[in-house]
Order: C-alpha cells, then structure tokens, then sequence
C-alpha cells in the first residue's frame, strides 16, 4: 500500500507539474530573427528587402502561436490574445499612422472593451502583443523602406524590434 501511495503522490506531482508548463511560444528563434533584422537595418542599407519582409512574417506568426497558446492559458487575456491572432495580418495592410493609432496606442483593444492601460506593461499579454504588433510594424517601414529607400525608416525598424526584444525579456 505505501508504494501505491508513493507512486500516486509522485505521478499526480507529475501531472501537475505537467500543466503547470508555460504556453508554448518559440522564444528563442523570435529572438534569434528580431536580432538579424536588427542587424541588417543597422547597416544603414538593405539589399534583398524582400527577405528581412519575409523574415518579420515569422516573427508575426510566431507571436501569433504565442497569443492563441497564451489564450487557452489566461481567460483573463483571451479575446485581447484572440483578436491580436486574429488582426495580424490586416496589421500588415496597415499604413504606420494606422497601426501606431489601433495598436500601439490600444485602439483596437478599446473597440473590445480592454483598455491597454489597465493591463501591466511588461506582463505576458503585453509582451505577446507587442510579439505580433512590432514584427508588423517592422513588415510596414520596410514596405515603405523598398519604395523611398528613407534610412529612417530602417531606424524605426530597429526600434520596434528592439522594443520587443524588451519584452521578450520578461517572459519567461
């Protein structure tokens, strides 16, 4: 009987551990593109734009993963999760003044009733957010990067990825 017990103890520990797992949100490789795109617009001149444009439309669907695993986690968060996930890639058909107005200054959080201010900066729902929102941004100033050829406009890439990679910091 006392190894039943033990084994039960031990397995039921497991489980919990076992969902007690973070969402699944492939960190790593985010970062990992964030910092190339970096890169590259710190060179002052990007060749094959099409490439680094490609390369913000991964970072923008894996902020997207993260958002729908981070809503089946967190009912507090989901339709904000949800409807990023789902706005992403009307995101990127965007011009810069409309996204920084829905996005970054929470527009589109307050047509559903979610004020930006009221959720902490830093937490997960932000950062996971801000995973899909700069990646589009990013995807904009390069569209717009390719017909002007503006330097600034690789600045503002450089900052919103930067940005992100902030955010990224804090989840763990």
């Amino acid at each position: 009987m006392k190894h039943f017990t033990r084994a039960f103890v031990i397995t039921a520990l497991l489980l919990v551990a076992g969902t007690a797992q973070a969402f699944e949100f492939e960190k790593a490789k985010f970062e990992e593109i964030a910092k190339n795109t970096i890169s590259a617009a710190l060179s002052g001149k990007i060749d094959n734009v099409d490439a680094v444009m490609a390369d913000q439309k991964k970072l923008i669907a894996l902020g997207v993963a993260g958002c729908r695993a981070y809503a089946q986690e967190d009912a507090t968060h989901k339709a904000m999760m949800e409807l990023v996930a789902s706005s992403a890639e009307k995101m990127t058909a965007m011009s810069l003044e409309q996204i920084e107005e829905a996005w970054h200054e929470g527009g589109a959080l307050a047509e559903i009733g979610v004020d930006v201010d009221d959720i902490e900066h830093f937490g997960t729902a932000i950062s996971l957010m801000d995973a899909v929102v700069h990646p589009a941004t990013a995807y904009i100033a390069l569209q717009e990067y390719k017909k002007t050829g503006e330097a600034e406009l690789l600045v503002q890439v450089k900052d919103e990825l930067s940005e992100v990679l902030e955010h990224m910091s804090h989840i763990h």
